[in-house]
């Protein structure tokens, strides 16, 4: 066979084979998917807010820890006193009463101070008199002790303090005193007392105590009242 019948050949069945070959290439683009798949994860999915944190089981209480506030100790509660001890509180505050009341008398140069300090050195002379025919025993006690030193620092304060600015130290001892001696009936003495004529003598001093704290503030009140219509006026002229 020739050299151009040997081409002819290969050329007539490179032609019959192409047509075989396009259909092929067409059919595998046929079977290939339109779109291929993304790698990237996809971007319309909801997040869960709560996605990654951690759940708290039902009926479980996961607060967070405070240290606990220790609550104070009750405060005591002082010891009863006996009929002894309740003598010994009431003799001491007749006995500081009449010995502030005869320094006011000498010292104050107030008619309502005097007058208060003459009643002072009459209505406990009386109670120690009746305290006197009960013929108790005194005691010393924690609240007799706090009355002995409160009224001697009173007395120690009468002697010193001036004319001038004695009517009103004397009345502003008098209140706290009697304040202090009317509390003590109501907290410590009435509540405790066994001996029926100690009790008696209670009951009937109580009115008076209460009698000399409204007096004594009923002065206190005379004297602000004073010193406020005296008190040069600050407002200025014009």
């Amino acid at each position: 066979m020739t050299t151009t019948t040997s081409l002819r050949t290969a050329a007539l069945l490179a032609l019959l084979t192409l047509p075989f070959i396009q259909c092929a290439g067409e059919q595998k683009a046929a079977e290939a998917p339109s779109t291929m798949p993304s790698a990237e994860p996809p971007t319309d999915q909801t997040l869960d807010p709560d996605a990654g944190t951690a759940q708290t089981p039902a009926g479980m209480d996961i607060a967070t820890p405070t240290a606990e506030k220790s609550a104070p100790p009750p405060a005591a509660k002082p010891d009863p006193l006996s009929d002894a001890q309740i003598a010994g509180v009431t003799e001491a505050a007749n006995t500081a009463e009449i010995a502030q009341a005869k320094v006011a008398q000498l010292k104050s140069k107030d008619a309502g101070v005097k007058a208060f300090a003459a009643m002072m050195i009459v209505h406990h002379g009386e109670a120690k008199q009746k305290q006197a025919k009960l013929k108790l025993k005194t005691e010393e006690s924690g609240v007799s002790t706090a009355l002995n030193a409160d009224a001697g620092a009173t007395l120690d304060a009468l002697k010193t303090e001036t004319d001038k600015g004695f009517d009103e130290t004397y009345i502003r001892a008098q209140i706290a005193g009697h304040q202090k001696v009317l509390d003590a009936i109501n907290d410590r003495l009435l509540p405790n007392v066994k001996d029926a004529h100690l009790k008696a003598y209670l009951e009937e001093i109580k009115p008076r105590v209460e009698e000399h704290l409204k007096q004594a503030k009923h002065l206190q009140e005379s004297f602000d009242g004073k010193r406020s219509s005296t008190a040069p006026d600050s407002k200025p002229a014009g």
